[in-house]
Order: structure tokens, then sequence, then C-alpha cells
């Protein structure tokens, strides 16, 4: 089809990105399964469990409430923010005014683009970790933001992280650096010298640190320290995560930023033109879900148990090579050399019936890779799912 040029063509900024492959690939998945396909889905990071049963059933008595089903505070409700933060504080010795340096947001991705677009301006310099988490590639475009990459080394033993290179970036000057610890796709976990550095590093260079702990609670090998457990807290540093993952309810869209008041006041403003505010009743699940004591942490052991048996099946199949998380819900597994990341991921879907991503959605560090998520796989798929990986010849 020829393109219109009578002034009704969508701007090049957002013609120059592409949709998320996931769409497309779980699309094929529900097709195949209508079909009556036995599809395994090791693509899309969406834990196999819900929500804890008793924090339903206290969200459901108060599902008659008409408060409910209205607007909140556009910064969440102060007994969620209050939840959230005596968590941080509990789990992690960090200390937030749930008041000033706390909102409640619709998800990890919402809140990186208010964090983003509170700290920079169009043609600002911003650095992403490859491989990288498409969506933060995605709002750095849109923002009209200057892209710039370091990239990581992939080896059986995992990712590591680039610091001669992200110091280079430093060099040249940086508005901010993206870091997503554990990582997606990679699962690589930073331990407490690489985070204190790059802590350091980007304070000193006048650069703002974005992190992205959607992860945090499935966190196997790495250091759960952050900047702002120490007493001189780093105004520089803002921190997203998510609640998907670790209270298993991604469809709720609801997750969390912190930070200093200052840049959380300008935040602010994004997220009330974006979504105006948090959803009532997700927050209502959180602030429940969060006095329910050890019921993350045993889901974080079976997503570990999870991680223990692919790699087990990974070592059995033959052209799939292994590369160790730290934490997370999936590894980013090496192809044989030369092979096409695509082609490979439809063949495992058409041939074993296992859905995955191709690493190069990832940026150029992912190609020739596939990213296999063990951490949605329920416990009646688990042991086909990872049969069927366990043969896979390439």
């Amino acid at each position: 089809m020829a393109e219109r040029d009578d002034g009704s063509r969508a701007s090049e900024r957002i013609r120059a990105v592409s949709m998320p492959p996931i769409t497309g690939v779980m699309d094929m998945v529900r097709q195949m399964r209508a079909d009556g396909r036995q599809v395994y889905s090791m693509a899309q990071a969406a834990p196999w469990y819900g929500p804890p049963q008793g924090a339903l059933e206290l969200l459901g008595a108060r599902l008659g409430d008409l408060s409910v089903h209205g607007y909140g505070p556009d910064p969440g409700f102060l007994s969620t923010r209050r939840a959230v933060a005596g968590d941080l504080l509990e789990r992690r010795e960090i200390e937030l005014d749930h008041r000033s340096e706390l909102h409640i947001t619709c998800g990890a991705s919402q809140a990186f683009l208010s964090a983003l677009i509170a700290v920079t301006d169009a043609g600002d310099p911003a650095l992403v970790i490859d491989p990288w988490y498409f969506d933060h590639v995605f709002a750095i475009r849109f923002t009209d933001l200057e892209l710039r990459v370091a990239s990581m080394v992939g080896a059986p033993g995992g990712w590591t992280f680039p610091r001669a290179a992200v110091e280079a970036e430093l060099r040249r000057g940086l508005r901010a650096l993206v870091l997503v610890n554990p990582g997606n796709p990679t699962g690589c976990a930073l331990n407490e010298e690489e985070l204190h550095w790059v802590a350091e590093a980007t304070a000193d260079a006048g650069c703002f640190l974005l992190i992205d702990e959607t992860y945090e609670r499935f966190n196997f090998t790495g250091s759960q320290w952050h900047p702002w457990q120490e007493q001189d807290r780093s105004p520089h540093c803002l921190t997203f995560g998510s609640f998907s993952k670790s209270l298993g309810i991604p469809g709720w869209r609801i997750g969390y930023l912190f930070g200093d008041a200052s840049l959380l006041e300008q935040a602010l403003k994004v997220q009330d033109s974006a979504v105006i505010c948090p959803p009532t009743p997700s927050q209502l699940l959180v602030e429940s879900s969060l006095k329910q004591l050890g019921w993350v942490e045993e889901k974080a052991a079976a997503v570990r148990t999870r991680l223990n048996l692919c790699r087990k099946a990974m070592s059995e199949a033959g052209g799939l090579e292994w590369r160790e998380p730290g934490g997370g819900f999936f590894t980013l597994a090496a192809l044989p050399e030369g092979m096409d990341d695509t082609d490979a991921a439809m063949r495992l879907l058409e041939e074993h019936g296992i859905a995955t991503i191709p690493g190069s959605a990832f940026g150029p560090g992912g190609v020739g890779h596939l990213r296999v998520s063990f951490g949605c796989l329920s416990d009646e798929e688990m042991a086909p799912a990872l049969d069927a990986l366990s043969r896979v010849r390439f």
C-alpha cells in the first residue's frame, strides 16, 4: 500500500517502534490452543499462581462498597503507600516517607515512564544495558531521547555487567542510566560491589540512576543492597517495581515508584496525565497480600526450583546453551552460531509446542539467543514442558 501524504500518516517516531514481540507470540499460542494443540508457554513472564486466597476474600467482601469503584488519590492511597513503605523497611532497611517519597503506579512500565520524563528533556542521552528490556527502549524513543547502549557479554556462567562500557558512557556525558536488577531478559543479578559502584559513578557524573526492581523478590544470587539503605540517601536515584510477579497479579496493573520528594512531585504530573490514579481495587489487594507473611518467599522458592529443573532439561537438549540467571523468571539461552533466533523460536513452537521469545527482540546482544521463561510453568505443566524442552535438537 502506498504511504499516505495527506497529513494523516502516523509520526516517524511511533512508526519507528515495532510492536512488542510478545504480542505476536502469545497470539500464536492462543490460536494453537484454540486449534487443540498442546502448547507450553515459556514466553511471557506471567506467574502460574494468583494472589493469596485470603487477600482475595478480604477484597471480595469490600466490593459492595461504592468507594472501591471510584477514583483514588493520584499517588495512591496513604494506607497502600504506608504498607509498601513498611514492607521495604522491614525486608530491606529502605526507609521512605510514604507521604512524599513513594507513589503507587499502574505497574512498573508506567512508573518508568513517569520517572524518565521527570528527569530528562528531548535529546538527552539515556543508557540501557544490552540485552535490554524493550519497553524501556520504547519509552526512550517515544520521548525523543538519545538512546545509548552498553553491551553485556554472555557465557554459560551468566551475563557480565559491562562496567567498562558504562564508565566510558558516563565520561561522554549521560542524563540517565537505566538498570534492571535482576535483569530482564538475562536474569543478571548484580553483587554489592557492582551496585555500590554504579550508584557512586552515576552520582559523581551527575547522571540519574533509574532502577527497575520488578524481580527483586526473585533475586537468588545477587545483593539486596540499595543506595537508599545508606543514611546519606542518593537523590539522583529513582527506583520502581511491580507486584505483578511477586503477588501473581499482572492483570491488576499495580506497581510503585520511590525517590526524592521533589522529583516525585514532578513525576506525579505524568501519572495524572497518563492514568490519573492507580486502580483502587488493586491497591486494596496489595495491602491485604503484603500481610500474608512468608507467602511470596514460598513462591520465590518454587521459582528457583523451576530454574534448577529448566537448567537440567536444557543440559539434555541439543543446541541450546544455558546462561545462568542470578534471579528473575528466565534464562537467555544461546543458540548454535549462525542460527536465526526467530526461526529457532518458530521451530520450538511448531515442533515441540514450546513458546519462547527470540533474543533479537532485546537488542543486538540478544541476537542468536532465546528467552526461555521457567517462572510461568504451573505444577501440572512443569514436567511435560521440561521433558519437551529436554528433547529439543537444533
